[in-house]
């Protein structure tokens, strides 16, 4: 009996012993999912890390790939700084182009910000390098002025690059669209392209509702420091040239084929080609008083009026760049309203009130 009695102690000794080895392997089931979690982790980190890889075509046709969403970024023209400035990325600007700070839709504290040069004459590349961007925004003019070479120049030193232009008034969108994928700022920058596209689209059914026997010839220029000549005229590739079309007019520089958006003629070619068909002259400039010069020189000379639309008293000015609306960025969507209300002012809302929205809702600022 006693034997027995040892028997059944030592056999509850044995279960106790066997459950506790048991209990015992806890800790490794935790380790390993330990593990399992750093693999998780692991995989999780990686995968926001491709998640944040960016990889986009820019406007020079460029395949660019970004490691992550810029942090330090150098911005050379002031209508991309607006645009970076709706989206909220003023503190990621470490750096600005030569004119940036002349646009007075760009807040004081990014126009503070250390001037690096431009697209036309090129970088002060020292001054990019102690920056240390890891993006930089640069105009593409294909190459006509530096920039190909700041393209090529920053490529060389590792730091990437998105090179953006305006061919046509969408460009304008598909700009804002991009760089909100960019940044990760897609909400606000679709929020911003909507807009954009609507107040077009209310341009397009305008532009439709013009009859065709009221459809106008235009021509578009830029203010000639000389009015013989060499005058600029905007011609197809040209986002201001576009607008004529958009509008539900005839840009007359589309029925020739120029090797550039900008060709410049004298005023023999020009009364040659259009004289007896231009409607309306639009004359654009970035300074009010040269464009003011230069539309009454226009008027008053007797050359000039051998063009039907001087003759008949419609030539108009337009203030371009950042002092107007004809500039590229959100702005321009003002301008194609400028443009439609003086080249058919029986057609066309006043663009106050648009400019007046767009300051308010995008730029958090009063008209």
């Amino acid at each position: 009996m006693k034997s027995s009695k040892m028997l059944l102690a030592l056999l509850v000794i044995s279960i106790l012993a066997f459950n506790s080895a048991c209990v015992q392997k806890t800790p490794m089931e935790t380790a390993s999912t330990s593990t399992t979690q750093e693999k998780t982790t692991s995989a999780s980190h990686a995968q926001t890390e491709t998640q944040e890889k960016i990889v986009i075509t820019d406007f020079a046709g460029r395949d660019v790939t970004l490691e992550k969403v810029p942090e330090r970024i150098i911005v050379l023209t002031g209508y991309w700084t607006e645009i970076l400035h709706i989206l909220g990325l003023d503190d990621k600007i470490v750096g600005i182009g030569k004119y940036v700070p002349n646009n007075p839709y760009v807040p004081e504290e990014v126009k503070q910000k250390p001037a690096v040069g431009s697209s036309f004459k090129g970088l002060n590349w020292e001054s990019v390098a102690s920056l240390e961007p890891d993006l930089i925004i640069v105009d593409w003019y294909g190459g006509k002025y530096k920039d190909k070479e700041t393209i090529e120049k920053a490529e060389e030193i590792g730091i990437p690059v998105i090179a953006l232009t305006a061919k046509s008034v969408e460009d304008n969108v598909k700009v804002v669209e991009l760089l909100g994928k960019v940044f990760g700022k897609e909400e606000k920058a679709e929020e911003l392209s909507n807009w954009m596209e609507s107040k077009l689209e209310e341009v397009n059914k305008i532009a439709s509702q013009i009859p065709a026997d009221k459809k106008k010839n235009v021509i578009i220029i830029n203010a000639p420091k000389d009015i013989n000549g060499p005058i600029t005229v905007y011609a197809k590739g040209s986002a201001w040239a576009s607008i004529v079309e958009l509008v539900g007019a005839h840009n007359l520089a589309y029925d020739k084929e120029f090797d550039t958006q900008w060709p410049k003629l004298d005023l023999e070619k020009i009364i040659a080609y259009w004289g007896d068909k231009a409607d309306v002259i639009i004359v654009t400039s970035f300074s009010q008083d040269t464009l003011e010069k230069a539309v009454n020189d226009i008027k008053n000379d007797p050359r000039w009026r051998e063009i039907k639309a001087v003759k008949e008293g419609h030539v108009y000015g337009i203030l371009a760049g950042s002092k107007g609306f004809l500039d590229w960025g959100p702005r321009i969507v003002v301008g194609v309203y400028q443009m439609g209300g003086l080249i058919y002012p029986e057609y066309y809302p006043d663009w106050e009130p648009i400019y007046n929205e767009i300051l308010q809702k995008f730029y958090k600022i009063e008209g």
